[in-house]
């Protein structure tokens, strides 16, 4: 077990959190929650090693292997099979099995294994730096946004592989849906502490809000009293005969602590403006190819009509040409072959996933702002508070602050011009899971037009009126949204479509299955749900008995502390088959 105790981490005046307690247990695989700056990174980065902390102690196991996703993409390898190979346990070096599975499973195929690393864009190096993680078999594996540039069957492969990982991990991700799936635990940071639970992160985060509202109704009940108390002081202070009374009140509020007002935690806010549209179509796209390489195209006679209102999600394997028709949607590509057309005063905003790169490193953010629109001054300071850049952060230079707040800026720009369509590329990369809530909630507010490629399932689910598939070597345009394209089959655990059309024509059988594995479904989140409180309270009770164990080892006491060890020893391998019991159930959840 990794233990960590005391523990405090702060930049200046800026205290990221404070008198840290926290134990990870063997098989405890924890999501890591926390607004985009709370420090997740940073704690990650102190169970390496690689940060400095003012108080407080990490106890490491002897032995005790940890593993994190790299975020450097040099390579020493010349192939990419070599490199994951050099990332094996040292006793399987000749399990090249392993390292083969793990790629083709992140979206590499068997004819990439002899290609360098180089050859391969950002997005896929990235994958390779995943892999080495994967294959360590560590006792603890550190996941900061593995889900980044994985398109959904990677990350529904990713899904399965962690479900089963034997060791621990910690795991910091946008997706809550993916968290959801996969972990035992969550733990918060959460003004300037930390809080760990059972479950889910919407299980943790409902927890602190009640907590927190009780804490706010004790304090405005406290307030009242101590007004009363104050009043009876001044009203009675200078009688003989209640000279007690005023005494005995005076210590009490003496003693008493002031329960002081939390401060409002501000919270990001995304509104796109839209322009009524009058044209019938917005875009009409007919017969377009496209390729980078010639006689290999990766778009072929595609034809797509989009409508005022429509809500269009470009999905499948990353690779596949879904940024690239994007952008020959928004004619910053021009096709082989094939025509797109345009009202000639269409108002366009484009987010797309090279849209950082276009910064200019040396311009604050205000002044990128500025630059970019039409937009006073004082309407792009109102925009900088509204994306939590408040009073001087708006002044930072872009060179020196994180992807997140890149990404923030990126969609201020798009959130300056008035549009009537809004074509996004991966909005949800960089970003926090209040912040893609709120994102989401501002595109199903906008009136206009929205062409958008995401891998976030929640966002596809929420916002999907029509899809194009990239499927394999075919692309299909559906005339239904995400929820129907999963109930007619989905995709299948290789990526390619279930069924042969893709329609939601199935069979009276084939509808009746998918009734009975839904019910199944809920029969299992439900015994999931119960085995996550039993194990909540055996956690509690062995943290009870830490204590007690505690006291016995300080006074010295032999048989308590033999007790004590046993009946530890018994709790501990209790929770253990709770855990596994909850595993092989997790196993039937899609």
């Amino acid at each position: 077990m990794l233990i960590i105790s005391g523990l405090n981490k702060s930049y200046g005046d800026q205290i990221l959190f404070q008198d840290v307690d926290l134990n990870i247990a063997p098989k405890e695989r924890i999501g890591l929650i926390g607004r985009n700056g709370s420090g997740k990174s940073t704690f990650l980065k102190m169970l390496l090693g690689e940060e400095f902390f003012l108080e407080g102690e990490i106890k490491i196991p002897k032995g005790y292997r940890i593993r994190s996703l790299e975020q450097h993409l040099n390579f020493s390898e010349k192939t990419i099979l070599d490199q994951i190979c050099s990332a094996l346990p040292g006793n399987s070096s000749n399990e090249s099995w392993k390292a083969k599975s793990i790629l083709m499973g992140l979206g590499f195929e068997e004819k990439d294994f002899d290609r360098a690393p180089s050859e391969f864009s950002s997005g896929f190096q990235v994958r390779i730096r995943l892999a080495e993680a994967l294959v360590s078999e560590s006792d603890l594996l550190l996941l900061d946004e593995p889900t980044n540039y994985l398109d959904i069957l990677s990350l529904r492969w990713l899904e399965r592989f962690l479900k089963t990982w034997k060791g621990a991990f910690i795991l910091i991700t946008h997706d809550q849906r993916f968290m959801d799936l996969v972990v035992t635990h969550t733990v918060a940071i959460h003004r300037g502490h930390m809080r760990k639970m059972a479950g889910g992160p919407m299980k943790l985060m409902q927890h602190i809000k009640k907590d927190e509202e009780i804490y706010d109704k004790t304090r405005k009940n406290q307030e009242k009293k101590r007004v009363q108390e104050e009043e009876f002081i001044r009203k009675f202070r200078s009688g003989a005969r209640s000279a007690g009374l005023v005494q005995s009140r005076i210590k009490s509020l003496a003693k008493q602590e002031i329960k002081l007002k939390l401060d409002n935690i501000p919270t990001i806010k995304f509104h796109f403006r839209s322009i009524p549209c009058k044209s019938d179509s917005v875009i009409y796209a007919t017969n377009l190819t496209f390729g980078y390489v010639p006689d290999q195209p990766l778009i072929q006679d595609l034809s797509l009509t989009t409508f005022p209102g429509d809500r269009i999600a470009i999905i499948g394997r990353n690779g596949k040409g879904k940024s690239t028709l994007l952008k020959l949607l928004h004619q910053t590509l021009s096709p082989d072959s094939g025509k797109v057309r345009m009202p000639p005063t269409l108002a366009v905003s484009y987010f797309g996933i090279d849209s950082i790169q276009e910064l200019i490193p040396r311009r604050s953010i205000l002044e990128e702002l500025v630059a970019t629109s039409d937009a006073s001054e004082q309407e792009v300071r109102n925009l900088c508070g509204s994306l939590l850049f408040r009073g001087d952060d708006a002044k930072k230079p872009i060179n020196v602050i994180s992807g997140g707040e890149k990404s923030r800026v990126c969609l201020g720009k798009t959130l300056l011009r008035p549009s009537q369509l809004l074509m996004l590329d991966e909005p949800t990369n960089h970003l926090d899971m209040e912040s893609v809530e709120a994102l989401t909630e501002a595109i199903e507010k906008y009136e206009g037009t929205v062409i958008f490629v995401t891998h976030n399932e929640d966002m596809l689910s929420r916002l999907a009126t029509k899809l194009v598939l990239f499927d394999n070597n075919k692309i299909q345009v559906l005339e239904y949204g995400y929820d129907k394209f999963l109930a007619g089959g989905g995709w299948s655990e290789d990526g390619s479509l279930m069924g042969s059309t893709g329609t939601t024509d199935t069979s009276g059988d084939s509808n009746l299955n998918n009734k009975e594995a839904r019910k199944q479904q809920r029969l299992l989140k439900k015994q999931i749900e119960k085995l996550e409180r039993e194990i909540e309270k055996l956690e509690e009770q062995k943290k009870e008995l830490g204590e007690v164990l505690k006291k016995a080892c300080l006074a010295k006491d032999v048989e308590a502390i033999a007790n004590h060890g046993v009946e530890m020893k018994k709790l501990e391998k209790l929770i253990d088959s709770k855990y596994e019991e909850m595993d092989e159930k997790m196993e039937g959840v899609i």
